[in-house]
């Protein structure tokens, strides 16, 4: 979301006191998931199904905002975004299961280097794309373009998520 606030004061016209409230009204539901409904999705749908739902509420989201056509649809589409917020303590919480105890912090600091890193190219890809998608000298003018290609890449990830722990637990055929 490193180009929030370009893409709606472009999109929508918006001035720093609603990019401000936009971002106020994101940590509410940031935090209602992590506070609150993380502890009662978690259990109900177990690690991995909140993973994969998640993940796809995140794609969900970023394709919708990509989409958006009026300031009221970004307020609308933050629920489903936020609500992706359930994926991370299950991503954490799958991954942990899957690898021994003796090497856990190395699992964690592999994560953590792993974010930072994409913290770092993400802003880079996603602004540029922003740029490149509404200039004059683009082949179309796409504001959405790096929602898009963020809802592509959550999709992605959903479908190796499941495709790496479906696989991992069948049982070879003797």
């Amino acid at each position: 979301m490193s180009n929030w606030s370009y893409f709606t004061m472009y999109r929508f016209n918006w001035d720093e006191k609603m990019v401000g409230i936009s971002l106020a009204v994101v940590g509410v539901l940031v935090a209602t998931v992590q506070g609150g409904l993380t502890r009662i999705i978690n259990p109900r749908l177990g690690n991995e199904k909140t993973l994969y739902t998640g993940l796809a509420l995140y794609a969900l989201g970023m394709l919708l905002f990509g989409m958006a056509t009026q300031t009221w649809m970004m307020f609308v589409f933050l629920i489903p975004y936020c609500l992706g917020g359930i994926a991370q303590p299950a991503l954490q919480a799958v991954m942990a299961g899957h690898v021994p105890a003796n090497v856990q912090g190395e699992l964690q600091g592999t994560v953590t280097s792993l974010m930072s890193l994409a913290a770092i190219i993400g802003p880079l890809l996603m602004n540029n794309l922003f740029f490149y998608f509404t200039h004059s000298e683009a082949p179309f003018l796409l504001p959405g373009a790096p929602f898009l290609l963020a809802a592509v890449l959550m999709a992605t990830s959903a479908f190796i998520a499941y495709r790496t722990l479906h696989y991992k637990q069948k049982k070879p055929v003797i």
